[in-house]
């Protein structure tokens, strides 16, 4: 069985997480969590989205929520 994380391709965050619309939800490799907080927060200030984020094992779910 594979390992999730290696399933998970590290991708740009930013144009990915500015065209969600609410209630999208993206899957990220654990070690991009800390760039995910970052970008969430930039995007939330800059442009009104909301973010949240769940993370089970080594996959981080980001869901639009506003």
């Amino acid at each position: 069985m594979k390992n999730t994380e290696t399933q998970l391709t590290k991708r740009a965050l930013a144009p990915i997480m500015r065209a969600m619309a609410v209630g999208d939800i993206e899957n990220y490799p654990k070690s991009q969590y800390r760039s995910i907080s970052v970008t969430a927060s930039n995007l939330t200030i800059e442009e009104g989205k909301k973010f949240s984020k769940r993370t089970t094992g080594n996959v981080v779910e980001v869901k639009r929520t506003l």
